[in-house]
């Protein structure tokens, strides 16, 4: 009796295991999760703001590109 009371005490204690190692995402799920959200804050949050730098520096560029070609042109006046 107690043989057999051991054996389907083992067979549960595997069992469990199985099952919760089933249930428990990998190491590879695990990474593949964090990397999903990082890339979703990212599009969230970053990328907009990113793109307002970006909007900014080319306008900033764009004036200077201005403010240079005016001077040039009345550089060759002058000189």
């Amino acid at each position: 009796m107690e043989k057999k009371v051991a054996l389907v005490m083992a067979l549960m204690l595997l069992m469990s295991t199985l099952v919760s190692a089933e249930e428990s995402p990998s190491i590879g799920q695990r990474i593949d999760s964090a990397a999903t959200s990082v890339s979703t804050f990212f599009n969230d949050h970053a990328r907009p703001a990113v793109e307002s730098v970006t909007s900014a520096f080319e306008s900033v560029t764009s004036t200077f590109k201005s403010a240079y070609d005016w001077f040039h042109d009345r550089a060759k006046y002058v000189f």
